[in-house]
């Protein structure tokens, strides 16, 4: 379970150390079962503070607490305690209009539905039905997210220009690592581009033949008319990750940010999108996946890569790992080729 993906933390406010103070105590009470003095704290105003910056930082708190609930299989047993707090956010936040406000209201339905999800061991459609929450894998999401949220941008693991600091020593920016395994004429697929700037600062860094694919029509609408015209070589797709309408070796490089992670719940949808995009490269091509999970081993069994890894950190606090897969050919393939040249 990747819970991470879920909360965008910002920097805390030093002057809320009686919310902090507060979280901890329920935090406590989450640890000590005792579910019915939380929802009470909750119920008796928790979510009446104004400020959209510490709900923020309260979801976080929910979140970092439901993750240690999951990893150490008592989930199930605090999840009306977590859905009554969770509920509670998504009242208070149902009548902002401010984009964070709005914004805030679908990371609380999102984290309602994945802890729903974990804990129940139900599916996206069951997850939407029957307690009205959204799982990152679930398509309605997206389009609903992107339909309401009209913010500028979202770079979770960083972009281009971000600074990493890598484990082996040194700070440099993602694109310095990359750099070596583009070409200015190669034929690019991201997937999953949402409202990432990564696209925009590799078009004008020189790797402008880019296919960006999405499942939200309403941002890839929004996208090519704010982008279109300044950037003509550029394009926006619908696509499915799972299902790529695209012909078999079309493309020199795929990308993929944060998607795989967004899939890593509902395994079936992982393992078809790790061979739709090895499909849709050259051999000899490349795979740039970019998450904060240990996902070598992963890559390379669901599909012939040769996977290289890179680690480090975002802003000294998000871990990164950065992995560049060349696509192989299979031993399949290579016998089907022998052959066909036999015959």
């Amino acid at each position: 379970m990747n819970y991470s993906l879920l909360v965008a933390p910002k920097k805390y406010d030093p002057q809320t150390e009686d919310l902090t103070t507060e979280l901890y105590r329920m935090r406590g009470m989450l640890r000590a079962g005792k579910a019915r003095d939380l929802c009470l704290r909750v119920s008796l105003g928790w979510l009446e503070v104004k400020q959209l910056s510490r709900i923020r930082t309260s979801l976080a708190e929910l979140e970092a607490t439901a993750k240690e609930l999951f990893e150490s299989g008592r989930l199930l047993q605090q999840l009306p305690t977590l859905d009554a707090a969770l509920q509670a956010a998504e009242q208070r936040l149902k009548t902002e209009r401010s984009n964070e406000g709005q914004e805030l209201y679908f990371m609380a339905r999102l984290l309602r539905g994945t802890i729903h999800q974990q804990g129940l061991a139900l599916d996206d459609e069951a997850v939407e039905k029957m307690v009205n929450a959204y799982t990152l894998s679930n398509a309605h999401f997206w389009e609903d997210y992107y339909s309401t949220v009209d913010a500028e941008r979202f770079d979770w693991y960083g972009t281009w220009d971000t600074d990493i600091t890598w484990d082996g020593g040194g700070t440099s920016s993602m694109g310095s690592v990359l750099r070596p395994f583009l070409r200015a004429d190669a034929e690019m697929l991201m997937v999953g581009c949402g409202r990432s700037e990564m696209s925009q600062q590799m078009y004008r860094e020189g790797f402008q033949r880019i296919t960006n694919i999405d499942i939200s029509r309403p941002l890839l609408e929004r996208l090519q008319r704010k982008l279109g015209e300044e950037m003509p070589l550029m394009s926006w797709r619908w696509m499915n990750a799972s299902s790529l309408l695209l012909p078999d070796g079309s493309m020199d490089v795929v990308i993929e940010k944060g998607t795989l992670d967004s899939l890593q719940d509902n395994l079936p949808l992982f393992k078809a999108a790790v061979r739709e995009m090895h499909r849709v490269l050259r051999t000899g091509e490349v795979l740039i996946s970019i998450t904060d999970a240990d996902r070598l081993s992963e890559l390379q069994s669901l599909a012939p890569f040769r996977c290289q890894g890179f680690a480090g950190q975002v802003a000294h606090q998000k871990r990164l790992q950065l992995y560049v897969c060349h696509k192989s050919v299979s031993l399949w393939d290579e016998l089907t080729s022998w052959f066909k040249l036999e015959l």
